[in-house]
């Protein structure tokens, strides 16, 4: 696979094979620019993308972007602190048991200010026809590309499946526009998700929720390819954020039901801390702010992080212009300020070792790493860590399996499918699970992929149907995962 990383500030391709081949260009020349460079790769090999833009998004505007919340949850508890409340119930078999009011969800949409709108039945995942017709009514104010549904997200948990709505619809219109402008280059691709797993483009434009914390596994995948440290903490300092990212026993710990603002979601991600603040992090009154401009050592107008390493010594683009503005700046109390503030958050997490990522690794692990008092390793094309560890990542996807074998449906991630079970049957758990298992090997071999991994049982309840005093059939819901990991071994000459 070829391994893309989208940043705030660079854009970085890996091809891996015997060497490791780097292509990168600044982000602010566009996504198309790098993928016409690889253009004679593109029809050989899968390609694979992370990007930080979802997790910047939601660390530094989750409050600014306005979402419009439309619940339809029937008759049972109140949840009119999650949203609007509209008329209109899809029972817990997927039946339509009351009908939407379309002139009181044009009333809504004509009194409220939003930028996007979530959409969220309790039981959609079950039959999400309700949030489709309501979809239809928001597309004659609203482009498909500001609505998020609640069926794409799964799982029965209705308040974390609202709040993971709710984040989609806020990033949507991101993720969107980024597969216009790489569809123009590209017909097919895929995004490593913030859970190891690796989803089609299609998938993630409707979940784009999928890829928080993708750029922090993906660094975790490329500190394994490329140092094989087992125990250690990858400490990945970027244009706008730096990441601190677990790796023990040679795997990155991933964390189930992520809490984002506050609020429970039904996102698997790999355990990672975010600081918003990097090499593009601009100094005002002596301090690191988290905003964000280019560097003035690479033509920028705003005195930055990376400015302020030039001016105790470094050289870095351009350094002698940061030099000659940083007469005005602290930049000795700001790198140190940076550097403890990295050392306390390592501190907490008690690392064995530091692997450093990203460009300025170089200049900030080895302080970093004498305040913490541990060893560090700074490997070769380490800038390019993250899309490294999305060429060598190896499949692995989550399915979130239903059957109901009383109507004789099955749904696979929100598609619904021909039941494998005969309707009216009684089939035992591990007929269940031999069935998803089944659909995951399917999928995997439709990705081309030969040799499959250990897959996982994630989540798994059913429930027997009982009318009339007789059994009717079985509900099952599960969802299991080929595991993530890394196809291969530690690159020769890597570090």
């Amino acid at each position: 696979m070829i391994g893309v990383d989208i940043g705030s500030s660079n854009l970085i391709s890996a091809i891996v094979s015997e060497d490791i081949s780097i292509f990168k260009k600044p982000a602010q020349i566009g996504i198309q620019s790098l993928l016409n460079e690889l253009k004679n790769y593109l029809t050989k090999e899968k390609v694979v993308i992370t990007t930080s833009l979802p997790t910047n998004l939601l660390v530094s505007k989750f409050e600014e972007v306005k979402t419009l919340t439309l619940l339809i949850p029937g008759p049972g508890l109140n949840y009119s602190n999650y949203g609007y409340i509209l008329k209109g119930y899809v029972n817990h078999r997927g039946e339509v048991v009351e009908k939407i009011d379309e002139v009181e969800i044009r009333k809504i949409l004509e009194r409220e200010k939003f930028q996007n709108v979530a959409i969220a039945s309790k039981f959609s995942t079950r039959n999400p026809i309700l949030e489709e017709e309501v979809k239809k009514i928001v597309q004659e104010k609203v482009e498909e590309k500001k609505i998020a549904l609640s069926y794409f997200v799964g799982g029965l948990n209705y308040p974390a499946r609202i709040n993971t709505t709710v984040i989609n619809a806020k990033l949507k219109e991101v993720l969107w526009d980024l597969n216009e402008r790489i569809k123009s280059i590209l017909s097919d691709f895929y995004y490593l998700n913030g859970d190891g797993s690796i989803s089609h483009h299609s998938l993630v434009a409707e979940n784009p929720s999928y890829l928080y914390g993708s750029t922090a596994v993906a660094s975790a995948f490329g500190a394994l390819f490329l140092t094989g440290e087992k125990n250690a903490v990858v400490v990945n300092i970027g244009g706008n954020t730096t990441t601190l990212v677990r790796i023990e026993n040679g795997k990155p710990v991933f964390v189930d039901r992520v809490e984002i603002a506050g609020k429970m979601t039904l996102i698997r991600s790999v355990d990672f801390f975010s600081i918003p603040l990097a090499g593009n992090a601009i100094v005002q009154n002596g301090k690191l702010r988290p905003e964000f401009s280019i560097p003035m050592a690479f033509g920028g107008e705003k005195f930055t992080l990376t400015d302020a390493l030039n001016c105790i010594g470094f050289e870095i683009g351009d350094f002698k212009r940061s030099r000659k503005a940083g007469e005005r700046y602290s930049s000795e109390s700001v790198v140190e300020n940076f550097v403890s503030m990295v050392a306390e958050n390592l501190k907490a997490v008690e690392c064995e070792k530091i692997v450093g990522a990203g460009s300025l690794a170089p200049y900030l692990i080895p302080q970093i790493a004498k305040k913490v008092g541990v060893d560090y390793i700074i490997p070769k094309n380490s800038d390019a860590i993250c899309a490294i560890g999305s060429a060598v990542s190896k499949l692995s996807l989550t399915i979130h399996a239903r059957y109901d074998t009383e109507k004789g449906v099955a749904i696979y991630n929100g598609v619904p499918e021909r039941c494998p079970f005969r309707t009216g049957s009684i089939p035992r758990d591990e007929e269940f699970l031999e069935a998803a298992r089944k659909k995951v090997l399917e999928i995997a071999k439709s990705f081309g992929e030969g040799e499959i991994g250990e897959i996982k049982l994630l989540d798994f309840n059913s429930f027997t149907v009982v009318k009339g005093g007789m059994k009717r059939g079985v509900i099952a819901d599960l969802t299991l995962q080929l595991e993530p990991g890394i196809k291969y071994g530690r690159s020769k000459g890597a570090t």
